[in-house]
C-alpha cells in the first residue's frame, strides 16, 4: 500500500472508503503456477468456475465475501470520475 501513497494515486482514497485496505494489505504466500492455472481456467456465470489439477473449484458470492472478508454492502461512491 505504501507504493499507492507514495506515488500519489487517488485511487487509495476510493481502496480506504471501500475498506481495501485490509485484504490488499495480505501477506501472504503466493503460489504463481496455481494461481495462472485457476485463472487459465476460469468460467465466470453466476459463480466462479475453475478447475486446477483436477480439482474443480466453484466459488459463489458468499464464499467469495468470506474469504476476501469484503462486506457484501454497498459502499457510496466518493470521489470523481474523468472520461479523459
Amino acid at each position: 500500500m505504501n507504493f499507492f501513497s507514495n506515488e500519489s494515486f487517488e485511487c487509495i482514497q476510493a481502496f480506504e472508503n471501500s475498506n481495501l485496505i485490509p485484504f490488499m494489505s495480505l501477506k501472504l504466500p503466493v503460489y504463481t503456477k496455481l494461481v495462472k492455472a485457476f485463472y487459465s481456467n476460469l468460467e465466470i456465470q453466476d459463480t466462479l468456475i475453475s478447475e486446477v489439477y483436477g480439482i474443480k473449484m466453484v466459488i459463489d458470492q458468499s464464499l467469495f465475501y468470506d474469504l476476501t472478508q469484503l462486506s457484501s454492502e454497498a459502499v457510496p461512491f466518493e470521489g470523481t470520475l474523468n472520461d479523459d
